[in-house]
């Protein structure tokens, strides 16, 4: 009897992590911010995809890499769409990219080595956490102009002007 309740002990305390593949149905990137007269908010959203991504996968990394259109992110209006793609600089830099790889999951919670690469400036956040939700796995970053190499952009003069902070969320939908 005690040889059965050690085992067990130690099966819950160390479960086999399988790997496995989930359907990448949709992606959605929402960057968002203040300022100096409320906040912004510009999506991005595909559907219909079916890209595939792994998990707890051992060898070789494998990895999801999105090439996201900066034209496609909408903010709303014509003319906060016009301030967004002048910020991010689009004419020089159209398409934004994101590589998740390295998935693994952990009791309820999922990590991720994550890069982005926004105006030609690439960033790595290894281990980052994702959550579970209804949609499938999420994922907040925040940023500062200063990390993009971009200056806040200012209007009227200065009168209204962007907070140096950014929050850029991903979701991964299946």
């Amino acid at each position: 009897m005690m040889r059965i309740l050690l085992a067990l002990i130690l099966i819950l305390l160390n479960p086999e992590k399988k790997e496995r593949e989930v359907i990448v149905t949709k992606k959605m990137i929402t960057v968002s911010g203040q300022t100096s007269i409320g906040g912004f908010s510009c999506d991005y959203s595909k559907a219909g995809l079916k890209d595939t991504l792994f998990i707890d996968f051992e060898g070789p990394t494998k990895e999801m890499v999105f090439d996201i259109p900066v034209h496609d992110f909408s903010c709303g209006n014509f003319l906060l769409n016009r301030d967004f793609r002048n910020t991010v600089k689009s004419d020089k830099f159209p398409t934004a990219k994101v590589k998740v790889q390295n998935l693994k999951s952990n009791y309820g919670h999922y990590t991720c080595d994550l890069s982005v690469t926004l105006v030609g400036k690439k960033l790595d956040f290894p281990s980052l956490v994702l959550k579970r939700v209804s949609e499938g796995l999420r994922a907040n970053l925040v940023l500062s102009f200063d990390d993009l190499d971009l200056e806040a952009p200012k209007k009227m003069g200065g009168m209204i002007k962007v907070e140096e902070r950014l929050s850029l969320e991903f979701t991964l939908g299946f």
